[in-house]
């Protein structure tokens, strides 16, 4: 897209060189986001990009594939940036970019940044921002999600005509320069010790000089989401309200809710931890090698 190049990061005097690096960009709020090509303008002052967005919305998607069916491919133009659509979710639009795009294979995915935050576990395990990153870690590539709180009115208006209040400008423009340092910094360093990757949430209030601080992963529910009126026999999305569970002391909610970005290192080792009680409730026909051992002795 363009040459890659020194970039100044104004995070104290630290000059940056992402030399010949190449960043997959993908969202899930397409190729009309608001959001895109500021953080266009700004990451290609760093490296060259490659930017594969849903040809729509898929808010909501986690990391679902549309393994059976045909995915069309279309480039357009998003302010002065090549742009390529594609008819799949989020984690498509990253595999494909990884896999099939990129001239290389990319050195960091950048998703989002996304119309609304994306904080605490509910909403983290149903995000299609949240799940172009996982995809990309996935193939062995350096993942980051950013995600933006709105203020409620340009949520709302978001929702319904796809339009953000141009009010609202300079709230975008920091926004893109903070992805910007952090993305600089996963270039320079790599990611937090022992991170897959990393969920970036900032602020209604972000400024670039906003506070950053690494966090925990608030544990969160959001209750019911979809309201039948008696008269009707489908269900249609109400609302939905972000629960607590607990204190959220050290988390992402927390951070948020005192105005810093939340960057939040995540690591997918799903399995539990197995204690011997456990063991003696559901395991059966466990064979041990002195097991095998006595019962050959039998014969």
């Amino acid at each position: 897209m363009t040459p890659s190049q020194s970039a100044s990061i104004a995070k104290g005097k630290s000059t940056v060189t992402a030399a010949k690096s190449q960043v997959l960009v993908t969202n899930d709020d397409g190729a009309d986001s608001p959001l895109l090509v500021p953080l266009l303008r700004e990451l290609s002052k760093l490296t060259e990009l490659c930017v594969v967005v849903p040809a729509s919305e898929c808010s909501w998607t986690s990391k679902s594939m549309s393994r059976f069916e045909p995915l069309v491919l279309a480039e357009i133009e998003c302010g002065g940036f090549p742009v390529q659509t594609l008819t799949g979710k989020p984690a498509d639009c990253a595999h494909i970019g990884i896999h099939n795009l990129c001239l290389q294979k990319p050195t960091l995915v950048i998703s989002g940044i996304n119309m609304g935050v994306n904080s605490g576990l509910a909403f983290t395990l149903s995000s299609g921002t949240i799940g172009a990153a996982v995809e990309g870690f996935l193939a062995g590539v350096s993942s980051a999600a950013f995600s933006l709180e709105l203020p409620e009115p340009a949520f709302a208006l978001w929702r319904r005509c796809r339009q953000l209040d141009p009010a609202l400008d300079a709230l975008v423009a920091a926004a893109a320069a903070v992805t910007v340092d952090i993305a600089a910094e996963i270039l320079r360093g790599g990611l937090p010790a022992g991170a897959d990757m990393i969920a970036v949430n900032m602020p209604a209030s972000t400024k670039r000089e906003s506070p950053r601080c690494l966090t925990g992963l608030a544990k969160t529910s959001y209750g019911p989401l979809f309201a039948r009126r008696e008269d009707e026999s489908h269900f249609a999305y109400h609302s939905c309200q972000l629960q607590l569970i607990g204190d959220g002391a050290n988390s992402d909610v927390e951070a948020l809710a005192r105005g810093a970005v939340a960057i939040t290192p995540l690591r997918y080792a799903l399995d539990a931890p197995i204690n011997s009680l456990d063991r003696q409730r559901f395991e059966c026909g466990i064979f041990t090698p002195e097991s095998v051992g006595k019962q050959g002795d039998r014969g």
